[in-house]
């Protein structure tokens, strides 16, 4: 049996939650931000100011691509601490170690698992 150490306490949970609230507000924010942006950008006049504007695009689609990403894996967990199961590997069932949770709180998986599906 795991020491209580592994487990999150109420206070430990309230926290994570928070700090996952917060989080996806903020991504919501910036892919909100990042839409306006595109949506505004104006054709450039020239080759090298369309070239430029080109790869300020792409990088800002790369980056709301990962924030999307992001969002996801966040609402995610937030929807297993309302549900009751976060902290549950969705794998294998078992208790993911509250220092995992901790360092990666968007982590649906306990260490020995995402190692398996990492090879």
């Amino acid at each position: 049996m795991r020491h209580s150490i592994d487990r999150m306490n109420a206070q430990q949970m309230r926290r994570l939650k928070t700090l996952l609230e917060v989080r996806q507000h903020e991504l919501r924010l910036s892919i909100k931000h990042h839409k306006q942006y595109a949506r505004r950008a104006e054709p450039e006049p020239d080759a090298v100011d369309q070239a430029a504007s080109g790869s300020e695009k792409e990088s800002l689609l790369q980056r709301s691509s990962r924030e999307q990403q992001l969002l996801r894996a966040t609402d995610s967990a937030l929807g297993r601490i309302r549900a009751g199961t976060y902290g549950k590997c969705l794998s294998c069932g078992k208790q993911i170690d509250g220092r995992r949770l901790a360092a990666v709180p968007l982590t649906p998986y306990c260490i020995h698992c995402e190692e398996e599906f990492e090879q």
